[in-house]
């Protein structure tokens, strides 16, 4: 029996677990959208009555990270590699915690 068979297939990699990944950065990114919520608010009402300058492109992180999970997770595998999609989940997590850090970014 030929166990270097046996071991290249035990770590193969695994889609499945790195959509499981992605299906998590999609129910964190609901925490991350209502602290990156409630750090705008926070500037607003707190210092001159606006909220940080970046408060936009926080925004436009976190609704890019949400598509990037959802192209993760769903996309068939025949359609992306596995590299691609660990690459995916990578950047989900990035512009995931890019929002509440752009959105507490204030100038004044």
């Amino acid at each position: 029996m030929d166990t270097t068979e046996t071991t290249a297939s035990t770590f193969a990699p695994s889609t499945g677990a790195v959509r499981v990944f992605a299906g998590i950065g999609l129910l964190l990114l609901v925490f991350a959208f209502l602290l990156t919520v409630g750090i705008v608010l926070h500037q607003a009402y707190s210092g001159d009555g606006a909220s940080g300058p970046s408060t936009g492109l926080a925004l436009w992180a976190l609704g890019f990270s949400g598509l990037t999970g959802l192209c993760a997770m769903g996309l068939p595998k025949e359609a992306v590699g596995h590299a691609v999609r660990r690459g995916a989940v990578f950047a989900q997590y990035v512009l995931m915690a890019a929002g509440p850090l752009l959105a507490a970014v204030d100038l004044s």
